[in-house]
């Protein structure tokens, strides 16, 4: 399967199509010549609300600034590095081993103070050598894996999918970690804190992984013109002794998420519609009732049935 790719324009994107040299802050951002959503910011909508998705939004001229967790810049860096993505030195820097005065680093000292806003400034995330050393150490153990040589992870790299859904026209993005160039099967690197199984399962569950795949599913069929097979996933620890492992995302299990993409999808049409971008509650004035939890429930009756015991003796 040869992946037809087009090369990003330097204007906004008119037509559907399977994207190269397209940066991903613009893909990020507002790339397309109407609103446009990625399956983070569907999974967002979803999973928290509305309003959780717009204080951050490209297209909320009020957004508060990202500002990345430690663990986020580092599965971001390990992305570029274990994936080959080429702009990694536009994105990223490595700390410096002693301060610019020449004294030992410290987060206080002025010249360290001026040397990262001089970074932050040229747009560049930091990362420090214990850092790169994790990613070093994800990499020999992804290179260790069978799945990983026989090539799991291979295909095109740096290609974003774009459609216009057909029953809103609201932009769609997908940006898979390799597009397959042979197969329908599709995967996913995600570095993990753990990977026994617990932790996987809440990582899908917790993420809406399902939803990637099912977006990516659609893109698929919508701009390659092919089925989508299988979605794997590829954990790696991100600290030692960075164990691999390799999950297949269950298709019925994507196939429930393709209406929950879908729900999320008509939601934020009507956000667009009306302007108004409500938090878990909805758009409901009247005050709900609320109460304890069953279980909750359950605990006090057993503690106080133990009182009514004690009291009676």
């Amino acid at each position: 399967m040869l992946v037809q790719a087009i090369p990003a324009p330097d204007g906004v994107i008119t037509s559907k199509g399977c994207y190269v040299d397209l940066d991903i802050e613009r893909y990020h951002g507002q790339c397309t010549d109407g609103p446009s959503i990625s399956s983070s910011g569907l999974r967002t909508i979803f999973i928290d609300s509305p309003a959780h998705y717009w204080k951050s939004s490209a297209i909320n001229p009020n957004r508060i600034p990202y500002v990345p967790t430690e663990p986020m810049v580092l599965g971001k860096a390990a992305h570029h590095l274990l994936l080959g993505e080429r702009d990694f030195g536009r994105l990223f820097t490595v700390r410096l081993a002693k301060a610019p005065d020449g004294r030992d680093w410290n987060g206080n000292n002025a010249s360290c103070r001026a040397w990262l806003a001089e970074q932050a400034h040229a747009g560049l995330t930091v990362l420090t050598s214990g850092q790169i050393e994790a990613i070093r150490g994800m990499h020999a153990s992804l290179q260790a894996h069978p799945l990983i040589t026989a090539g799991i992870l291979d295909g095109a790299i740096e290609h974003s999918m774009i459609w216009q859904d057909e029953e809103t026209g609201i932009w769609l993005k997908a940006r898979p970690d390799a597009i397959p160039t042979a197969s329908g099967d599709f995967a996913d690197l995600k570095t993990a804190a753990g990977v026994a199984p617990e932790d996987l399962s809440r990582a899908v569950s917790d993420g809406r992984l399902d939803m990637q795949a099912a977006l990516v599913k659609w893109g698929a069929k919508a701009v390659l013109g092919i089925e989508m097979n299988d979605f794997a996933l590829v954990f790696v620890e991100k600290t030692p002794p960075h164990c691999v492992e390799v999950r297949v995302i269950r298709p019925d299990h994507i196939e429930e998420a393709e209406g929950d993409l879908r729900a999320a999808i008509r939601l934020f049409a009507k956000c667009l519609k009306t302007n108004t971008w409500p938090g878990p509650g909805g758009t409901s004035v009247d005050p709900a009732p609320i109460g304890l939890s069953d279980f909750a429930r359950r605990r006090a009756a057993d503690r106080r049935a133990f009182i009514q015991q004690e009291i009676a003796a």
